[in-house]
């Protein structure tokens, strides 16, 4: 069975990679993946919005793998809530779809640099929560059967993978070789994801069970810690005054941007998106610590041990434990 789940993916991903071919080589819209940077810049200053959409075989071939994967996964329909998750994963694909075959692909690839940020956003900040949420939490004691994803997974350096990952793709040379070579165009893809990954599995409770510390609270300052990191960096691209990348001034002036201007148009998509997912984040767990907090009190007022209610909130089961006791979730306002 494991084998012929492996063969199906492998199937599936040939099938792609073999149709994305077929097409660029009989379409004139959806040509071939790469085609080098000046092919995107031309093709952005031809103002052609049909040619700009491409169909990047690998990329959707890895794409189509990480959903197989997932849905094939022994750990898939073992819980209650497959079709929430099953909502979560495919709106996680779609945005990686689009983010990988809509015209803001060659946009970023003809050398725009705010495109290029939004591409990045979407990959690394939404699609990777999307399918990350279509994961179930991690129950207690897997951190001690994972000791590679425990390291690798500890909020400290969770967030500096993110963050080293972040700050080493904007070197303007490496972001040089980034619209010049497709095979660092691509990792540069996978990289941005699978940060974004690492960075939302701490916050999430995903793979392996966080250490008992990193609580509510402590979930909030490490959001707060992304939010500075993307302040910091856009206020970089804002005062500057110096334009980093020169391989986006021709991007730039086919949209009547200089580049300075396109940089400082991509730190404000930096900011905005950091606003959004940082205070989003923040705003969830701030009513979730509250909602659960009333909750704990009410099955420890109802005579419930406390290291029990204590446990089924790290678990994520305290609504399961309120069911048992008898206890209601939720309590009206007001008076009676």
């Amino acid at each position: 069975m494991k084998h012929a789940r492996w063969i199906l993916i492998v199937l599936v991903c040939a099938a792609i990679m073999a149709l994305t071919t077929v097409v660029a080589g009989t379409t004139a819209g959806a040509s071939e993946f790469w085609g080098g940077y000046e092919d995107a810049l031309a093709r952005v200053q031809a103002e052609s919005w049909w040619e700009l959409w491409v169909l990047p075989g690998l990329l959707l071939a890895l794409v189509a793998a990480l959903a197989l994967w997932m849905r094939t996964s022994p750990w898939w329909g073992s819980t209650p809530d497959s079709g929430r998750r099953s909502a979560l994963l495919w709106s996680g694909v779609a945005v990686l779809v689009l983010s990988l075959t809509s015209p803001i692909a060659v946009i970023a690839q003809g050398g725009l640099l705010s495109a290029h940020m939004v591409q990045h956003v979407a990959i690394g900040g939404l699609a990777a929560l999307l399918i990350i949420l279509a994961v179930p939490r991690a129950e207690r004691g897997t951190r001690e059967r994972r000791p590679v994803l425990r390291v690798l997974l500890h909020p400290v350096v969770a967030f500096g993978i993110w963050l080293g990952s972040t700050i080493l793709w904007l070197v303007p040379d490496l972001h040089h070789e980034v619209l010049y070579r497709p095979w660092v165009w691509v990792l540069q893809q996978v990289a941005v994801f699978g940060a974004g990954i690492v960075m939302w599995a701490p916050i999430t409770d995903r793979f392996v069970d966080p250490p008992a510390w990193f609580r509510t609270g402590w979930k909030v300052v490490y959001m707060i810690g992304v939010w500075f990191a993307g302040v910091g960096i856009a206020n970089v691209y804002w005062f500057s005054g110096t334009a980093f990348y020169e391989s986006h001034e021709a991007g730039a002036a086919a949209f009547g941007f200089s580049a300075l201007q396109d940089q400082a148009n991509a730190g404000t998509v930096m900011i905005l998106a950091h606003c959004a997912i940082t205070f989003g984040a923040i705003a969830v767990l701030f009513f979730r610590h509250a909602s659960e907090r009333g909750l704990e009190q009410r099955l420890i007022e109802a005579g419930v041990p406390e290291d029990t209610v204590h446990r089924a909130t790290f678990d994520g089961h305290l609504p399961e434990l309120a069911a048992q006791a008898g206890v209601p979730v939720r309590t009206r306002t007001g008076l009676d």
